[in-house]
């Protein structure tokens, strides 16, 4: 018995001896002996766990799970490259805890320790020196001298920048002012940016009885109906309010990510035109009120259809105020309350706090400034495509090549052609006294994109004129700040609010808090 002890402890010594490299073959691995019997050192080495020779901050391309890679880009150099790992490999977080490699994922800033001779990846983990902004809204990618904002912070955005959407690297241009992003970067220069949710197109058909009415997209998109127009709209499930003149029906839609649907609204019922008295109280009461650009006298109770109405006012020495509002009781009172003038300040006062509501209806608060922000002269050439459907901020422009004036601020350039999918793209436009000429790549052939099995496209061999209009966007600002479009309705007047009409205004006792709302958003929005 003490026998068998002691050729188990033997071997056990043995086994360690081999484990930790204390042997005399140990000691001369990566050596051998020449013809004159002297050792020489081969070079050759038996890497270790954790071992490497290379190390990077890089940005994650691709992780391939069945092949065991890692795709990366080196953002100083511009140049992509593979390693590969495996069980011995280190996955950490930022904060030096395990994770797997199925939580790394496209757009993640790295470190990395590796061999480079083998690309073997000793270890991977989210860079400490990393920051990460989720689910961004308020965002500008077209600063002037390469730089974006995020919120109030301005970063700067490299040409070989690496953008993300589906898996797929795409370009800066590629995204439009809807798209919800996640952003990374080091110090002040951003590495990467995801589209984690993005856009897809809506257009309407037999919409002929609500030209020049309105169209409201869930809270995310109000704006005037135009013929032939084509929205950009954010991906996701949606309930769409149509109005003029008293006609008006709800739709129930559904966008996918670069998918067009064509809403039918021919089976609305025009109605006689409906109308309520409002009574609108402003503060101060020097203020002009403007409903639908045009001046009214706020004295008496002011005579509107039903439907939707924007009412703008101004006074000096107070900031100017645009809002919405929805016409569907025969009598209600409006409250609005104006702010004193005080010294400009950034409105963009946090980052990826605004909602989608917030972000898109500041968008048209500008709109009285194209004349101002229009750089006389200039315009805006659409070269290539050739033959395709041109769109710019959801208005149709004709079949390109086409040409119009030249507005600054980012504006939202749709192409589209039956057969092929439709393609977006942001472009911004300088105050420069320069024409500019884009040529964007062909369209891609689709084998479907058009939701509910209707395209009502245009053809290639439209008759239309091809014209050069004025660029009729809904609003567009100056400096580095993208356009704004209007915000979602800010009072609701239903037949659930009707009240019985008081002989004098005084003696409402319907009277709203300003600001207040019982529809799509309550939020003011000063101009």
């Amino acid at each position: 018995m003490h026998g068998r002890i002691s050729q188990a402890a033997a071997v056990i010594v043995v086994l360690a001896l081999l484990i930790t490299g204390c042997t005399s073959q140990a000691s001369s691995i990566g050596m051998a002996k020449d013809k004159a019997g002297k050792v020489v050192d081969t070079g050759f080495t038996v890497s270790t766990v954790g071992s490497y020779d290379s190390a990077d901050t890089a940005v994650v391309m691709s992780v391939d799970q069945q092949n065991n890679s890692v795709t990366l880009m080196n953002m100083d150099a511009g140049r992509q490259y593979t390693l590969y790992y495996d069980g011995t490999t280190y996955v950490k977080d930022k904060y030096n805890g395990p994770m797997t490699i199925s939580q790394v994922r496209a757009g993640d800033v790295v470190d990395v320790n590796f061999l480079k001779g083998k690309r073997q990846l000793a270890s991977i983990q989210l860079s400490p020196k990393a920051w990460v902004y989720d689910n961004v809204e308020n965002y500008d990618l077209g600063g002037i001298n390469k730089t974006a904002s995020i919120g109030p912070n301005t970063y700067s955005l490299p040409e070989d920048v690496v953008v993300l959407s589906d898996g797929k690297r795409t370009e800066v241009m590629d995204i439009v002012t809807q798209d919800l992003l996640s952003i990374r970067g080091i110090d002040h220069k951003i590495y990467s940016i995801n589209v984690e949710k993005g856009h897809g197109y809506l257009r309407l058909k037999n919409d002929q009885a609500l030209i020049g009415g309105w169209i409201e997209v869930g809270n995310t998109v109000i704006r005037e109906i135009t013929e032939d127009m084509l929205l950009v709209v954010p991906e996701g499930s949606y309930q769409v309010f149509l109005s003029n003149n008293g006609a008006s029906c709800t739709k129930d839609i559904i966008v996918e990510r670069d998918k067009e649907v064509v809403l039918d609204v021919g089976d609305l019922e025009v109605p006689q035109d409906k109308t309520g008295r409002i009574v609108l109280s402003v503060t101060p009461d020097t203020a002009t009120v403007k409903i639908d650009n045009r001046t009214v006298d706020i004295s008496n109770p002011v005579e509107l259809t039903y439907g939707i109405h924007q009412v703008y006012l101004e006074a000096e020495g107070y900031d100017s105020l645009r809002k919405y509002i929805q016409v569907g009781s025969e009598y209600a009172k409006i409250s609005f309350k104006l702010e004193e003038k005080k010294q400009k300040e950034d409105d963009n006062s946090s980052i990826s706090q605004n909602s989608i509501e917030d972000k898109e209806s500041e968008k048209d608060d500008n709109s009285s400034d194209d004349a101002l922000n229009s750089t006389s002269g200039n315009k805006v050439y659409i070269d290539a495509p050739k033959n395709v459907e041109v769109y710019v901020d959801g208005n149709y422009r004709g079949i390109s090549p086409v040409s119009f004036k030249k507005v600054t601020g980012s504006h939202t350039v749709t192409l589209r052609k039956s057969g092929y999918k439709t393609k977006s793209y942001t472009i911004y436009l300088y105050n420069d006294g320069e024409d500019i000429t884009y040529s964007f790549s062909d369209l891609e052939k689709e084998d479907s994109s058009v939701s509910n099995n209707k395209n009502n496209s245009k053809s290639e061999n439209s008759t239309r004129e091809d014209e050069e209009p004025d660029l009729d966007v809904v609003g567009t600002v100056s400096g580095n700040n993208p356009i704004k479009v209007p915000d979602p309705i800010d009072e609701v007047i239903t037949d659930e609010e009707e009240t019985k009409e008081p002989e004098t205004p005084e003696e409402s006792g319907s009277e709203k808090e300003p600001g207040t709302s019982d529809g799509a958003g309550s939020e003011e929005q000063n101009d």
